[in-house]
């Protein structure tokens, strides 16, 4: 999934579009909307033999794609789909905003998400300095978004089965060549990631009362 500059003002609307395409436009008069920031985020730093493993669970960025040393940078975070979303709603839309803070240039680099399947701790690892080398960094800098079919698939799974499925995603970058890192606001930050979902509450919805019309009667005839 491409990153793309994000324009706060279209998101729904967009997102409200896309429903709408796909045939779930009546729904929409009593969608619900909310934003919610990671339950916990991270960064997973190449494992280096002489540091060892090394994280950066309490620290204010996150990082994905390949340092100026050469060294590999993932990111993860997690949402908590089934507290802030009632049981048994479907998911209409999502959308994901993330702040790339820093990047070595401003050359558009492919960032993409993955679901994981498998949980993972966040920890209390915090890196020093500007975070970029552990514990012990798209485009420009800028606000970008990730939509796609595949992650309102992702929330609605992760809603259905919040114990057995709800790992989070992975945020893959480009690892072709040193230097393509991005450095991403984790949710200890200022700007934080935010999810932003769409949905149709729980509950059947009430059908349409029909009207009483008055009796037609019928008028006299003149003579």
């Amino acid at each position: 999934m491409n990153t793309q500059p994000v324009n706060f003002s279209k998101i729904l609307l967009q997102l409200v579009i896309a429903a709408t395409l796909g045939g779930i436009g009546p729904s929409l008069v009593i969608a619900d909307v909310v934003n919610i920031n990671p339950s916990k985020d991270n960064t997973l730093y190449e494992f280096v033999p002489a540091d060892g493993d090394l994280s950066n669970a309490l620290g204010f960025h996150f990082f994905a794609g390949e340092t100026g040393m050469g060294d590999l940078r993932r990111g993860v975070l997690a949402f908590d789909i089934a507290g802030n979303i009632p049981a048994g709603s479907t998911i209409l839309g999502v959308t994901l905003s993330l702040n790339m803070s820093r990047t070595s240039s401003d050359t558009a680099r492919n960032v993409e998400l993955h679901s994981l399947l498998a949980d993972w701790g966040e920890g209390t690892s915090q890196a020093s300095g500007d975070e970029g080398m552990g514990a012990q960094s798209v485009g420009a800098i800028g606000v970008y978004t990730w939509s796609a079919p595949q992650m309102v698939a992702d929330v609605q799974f992760w809603l259905d089965d919040p114990t057995g499925s709800n790992f989070g995603w992975l945020v893959l970058g480009d690892e072709s060549a040193a230097a393509t890192a991005k450095r991403f606001d984790t949710r200890e930050s200022a700007t934080p990631p935010v999810l932003t979902i769409i949905y149709d509450p729980n509950g059947p919805r009430p059908l349409p009362m029909p009207r009483s019309r008055p009796t037609p009667h019928p008028r006299p005839t003149p003579r």
